[in-house]
């Protein structure tokens, strides 16, 4: 479990990447569109490299709540400038 920040909720890992995966704006009949906080989410590569406070859902059930990631922190704005360049040379 973590604090999405977008969302202002704690989640889970897979729940992150279930919810990404959902289609944009409008959605066929039956599949939900993807939440507005995860269309701007800016937080997901930090989720998928595993580079923020966790805690097991036990812990989360027990009490425990994890911290909050800093997302102007200068290690993690430069871990989101380089998956952002490395995807622009992608697409390019």
């Amino acid at each position: 479990m973590f604090f999405c920040i977008p969302q202002q909720a704690y989640l889970s890992v897979n729940t992150c990447k279930s919810l990404r995966e959902r289609p944009v704006g409008k959605a066929p009949a039956g599949a939900p569109p993807k939440l507005i906080a995860c269309e701007k989410c800016n937080m997901h590569p930090l989720v998928d490299m595993a580079k923020i406070p966790l805690v097991t859902l036990e812990a989360y059930l027990g009490g425990s709540r994890p911290k909050t990631v800093n997302l102007n922190s200068p290690k993690n704005k430069k871990l989101l400038a380089e998956i952002e360049s490395g995807l622009a040379a992608e697409v390019a």
